[in-house]
């Protein structure tokens, strides 16, 4: 169970993925705020199943969403756009606006993603460089502990090497594990895009309908 809009959970999917604070790999369940687990998790639900419908702007949504992150959205805040945003169907007699708003949050994610997206592959890129300068470096510390056993014929410098080389394997280990997260946090945006940007088509689909229907009706 999700926030009641199919669109609203890949609103807050996004939007885990986007804000995550350092070292955040899993968003939270949505299902939580459904179930008013938590203070004001109900209200954000609600607050993500209007804007995942059109009810609302992406303006608005930005405004009482940072109402809920302090923990002061309060229900006549949902109320007075519920409200309007019927006023607005009424008027309109159909729910066009509610699909440009759809459609304007979708475009805003999918940009948001390819900005995070781009960032996180040249830390990636970086994270893989010096994993190879690590690997670089470790080949040379055996060879040089090597050298010290048969050329001079040292082993505290051939252990000294050795224990150098072993340091360098658990910083290669601790970067490799970030590398790896990155990669799997990459490959679950990607398929939160996809499922976006299907999306976006669907609504686009439905947008050019209703402009053909209004042309055919004047």
């Amino acid at each position: 169970m999700g926030c009641g809009s199919p669109l609203g959970d890949l609103f807050y999917l996004a939007d885990s993925l986007l804000y995550a604070p350092p070292g955040f790999t899993i968003p939270p369940p949505l299902q939580n705020f459904a179930t008013g687990e938590g203070p004001g998790v109900g209200f954000r639900a609600q607050l993500y199943e209007m804007y995942g419908e059109g009810r609302i702007t992406e303006e608005v949504f930005t405004a009482l969403r940072a109402l809920a992150d302090k923990g002061q959205l309060r229900p006549a805040d949902l109320a007075v756009h519920r409200a309007r945003a019927r006023r607005i169907t009424v008027d309109t007699g159909h729910g066009g606006v509610e699909t440009t708003n759809a459609l304007r949050g979708l475009r805003s994610r999918l940009a948001q993603l390819a900005q995070t997206r781009a960032a996180s592959e040249k830390v990636l890129a970086d994270l893989e460089s010096r994993l190879a300068g690590l690997d670089e470096r470790a080949v040379g510390k055996e060879q040089a502990a090597r050298d010290a056993l048969t050329v001079g014929q040292d082993e505290t410098a051939a252990r000294q090497r050795l224990a150098e080389k072993a340091e360098l394997a658990d910083s290669r280990d601790r970067l490799a594990a970030q590398a790896q997260a990155l990669r799997a946090d990459l490959a679950r945006l990607d398929d939160l895009r996809v499922q976006l940007e299907a999306k976006a088509a669907e609504l686009e689909a439905v947008q050019a309908r209703d402009r053909l229907n209004e042309e055919v009706l004047k």
